[in-house]
């Protein structure tokens, strides 16, 4: 379960959340969808509020995608679970 939603008037990060946890978060503005290659769970990737900077977030977007199925790669190979919330500017 995610803590409270963060204040939409902030620039924040980008994030992955699991998708059925996306309805519950209105405040998130949806970039694009991905997927686990090892579980198939689907992630909506995207940012909390303000984006950063429009060009920024068009290059950073794809660039995205990779990081995520990175994390997520991990976690099976370290045999975690996936977290249901997934910051992606580490």
């Amino acid at each position: 379960m995610l803590a409270n939603q963060p204040n939409t008037n902030a620039v924040t990060n980008a994030i992955a959340i699991y998708d059925r946890d996306l309805l519950k978060n209105s405040a998130f503005q949806l970039e694009t969808f991905e997927l686990c290659t090892m579980c198939g769970a689907r992630f909506g990737i995207g940012y909390f509020g303000e984006s950063k900077d429009d060009v920024k977030v068009a290059e950073e977007i794809q660039e995205l995608p990779q990081r995520l199925i990175e994390i997520l790669a991990n976690d099976h190979l370290h045999e975690r679970q996936h977290k249901c919330l997934i910051e992606l500017d580490q």
